[in-house]
C-alpha cells in the first residue's frame, strides 16, 4: 500500500513566524497533535507536536512569564531534523521509521513541497484495514512449513469450500524454526468446514480463544 493512499492531504500546517500561542490554538481548533511548519514557498522547515510545546512552557513553579513565552515564534522550538516520506513510498517502509525513530507523524513531501502528513493513528487504521477485521467474518491462524508453494496449498482449501478470503498476513513462527504463521480473515461466520479441511491436510489451526496450536 502506498503512502498517498493513507495520508491526510492537504494537511494543516503553519508558517515558521507563527507564535507558540497561535500554534496551540490551531491544534485545539483542528484537534490535531502535530503541525508541519513551512516557509512562504510551502517548503517544509520544521515540525512541532503538542508535547514539544508543553515541554517548552514553564512549570507552575517557574518564575518565568508564560504569556511572554507564548509569544515566542514557533521556529524557536520546532524540530528541524525531520523524517519525511514521498507519496509513492510504501506504508510498510515508513512503518519502520515510526518504530525506529519513535515519532508520532511523518510529513509527506513531493518536489520539495509539503503535500500531506501521516500519523500513528493513520498507521493503526491502515493495519486494521489490512487485517479485514472491520468486515463481518472469521479469523483463523494456520501454522505452515516455510516452503515454496505452501500458500497455494492453503488457499486451495478455501477455493474448494467456496469461501472468500478477506485478508492474509504471514509472519515467522518464532517458536518453531522453519515454519510460518498465516493469519487468514475469511468472509464466513462459520469456519468449521475450513478448519477441518486444513486439519485433514495436516495443518495446525488456531482460532481466537483456542489455547494453542
Amino acid at each position: 500500500m502506498l503512502v498517498e493512499r493513507i495520508m491526510t492531504s492537504p494537511c494543516i500546517s503553519i508558517l515558521d513566524s507563527v507564535t507558540i500561542e497561535e500554534a496551540l490554538q490551531i491544534m485545539h481548533q483542528h484537534k490535531i497533535r502535530h503541525l508541519p511548519i513551512t516557509n512562504l514557498e510551502n517548503q517544509l522547515v520544521g515540525i512541532v507536536s503538542d508535547k514539544d510545546i508543553n515541554l517548552s512552557l514553564p512549570s507552575i513553579l517557574s518564575t518565568e512569564d508564560p504569556k511572554a513565552l507564548l509569544q515566542t515564534p514557533i521556529s524557536k522550538i520546532m524540530l528541524t531534523n525531520i523524517v519525511t516520506c514521498h507519496p509513492l513510498d510504501f506504508v510498510e517502509d515508513i512503518a519502520i521509521d515510526f518504530y525506529e525513530e519513535n515519532i508520532g507523524s511523518i510529513p509527506v513531501v513531493k518536489r520539495n513541497q509539503l503535500i500531506g502528513i501521516v500519523t500513528q493513528k493513520d498507521m493503526l487504521n491502515t493495519f486494521i484495514e489490512l487485517t479485514g477485521n472491520l468486515s463481518p467474518g472469521s479469523t483463523i491462524q494456520v501454522q505452515v512449513p516455510d516452503v515454496p508453494g505452501i500458500m497455494h496449498s492453503v488457499t486451495e482449501v478455501f477455493h474448494k469450500q467456496s469461501v472468500s478470503i478477506e485478508s492474509i498476513l504471514v509472519y515467522r513462527d518464532k517458536s518453531h524454526e522453519g515454519y510460518k504463521l498465516v493469519t487468514i480473515r475469511m468472509k464466513s461466520m462459520h469456519p468449521g468446514n475450513i478448519i477441518q479441511a486444513l486439519i485433514d491436510k495436516g495443518y495446525k489451526v488456531q482460532q481466537p480463544m483456542d489455547n494453542g496450536l
